[in-house]
């Protein structure tokens, strides 16, 4: 099992160690440097904000794209993960899914009210759409709806939970977890958190 790992304030980039599966080999360590989040409307052009850190870690600070969206509005939105460091970028987002039992994308901050983030004047509500093998939501695809409310912060964190001695480790709390008591009660590690700060517009 690959450990994807990133350490940030404002340059995230270099993941961590490689970590072992319940016991088992260990495996290179992976590198997440671009997130994606694409957010498309019923009816309109997706919107597609980025965080690049394009160098690396120890380079230049990452570019952060802000999220403009309208009021009134439901979208669609994926969640995506690249080392486009690599030549053809590698897909992180294929390991997180094929490990979908063990990872899970949360979605907090002032912007947003959801399973993780009880924030009820929030200008966005999220749900998950996808889910691993037990049933469990992942996050890779998602559905946000915007109110009227201003815009604000929207932290996106992918949270890796493997087992430890064959007991699952990611549980249908997790979120719960994360909104109540925060991510240090959470069991497992970041792999990945970023903030988007987000606009509201008026149709």
């Amino acid at each position: 099992m690959t450990k994807l790992r990133i350490a940030l304030p404002i340059a995230l980039a270099t993941l961590a160690a490689a970590c072992s599966d319940d016991g088992g080999t260990t495996n290179a360590e992976e590198v997440i440097n671009t997130i994606t989040l694409t957010l498309t409307p019923t009816t309109g052009a997706p919107v597609v904000a980025v965080w690049d850190d394009a160098d690396g870690d120890g380079g230049a600070p990452p570019t952060i794209d802000s999220i403009g969206l309208l009021a009134g509005t439901t979208y669609a939105t994926t969640v995506r993960f690249q080392n486009t460091l690599e030549t053809p970028p590698e897909e992180i987002t294929d390991e997180v899914r094929d490990e979908g039992d063990q990872h899970q994308v949360f979605f907090t901050g002032p912007a947003v009210n959801g399973p993780a983030s009880d924030q009820p004047a929030a200008a966005l509500t999220h749900t998950y759409g996808d889910q691993d093998v037990g049933g469990l939501p992942i996050g890779l695809t998602n559905t946000i709806v915007v109110g009227s409310a201003a815009g604000g912060d929207l932290i996106l964190t992918l949270r890796h939970m493997p087992p430890i001695n064959g007991t699952a480790v990611k549980t249908a709390a997790a979120a719960m977890t994360v909104r109540d008591r925060g991510f240090t009660a959470l069991g497992g590690e970041n792999d990945a958190q970023v903030t988007f700060p987000v606009a509201i517009a008026t149709p």
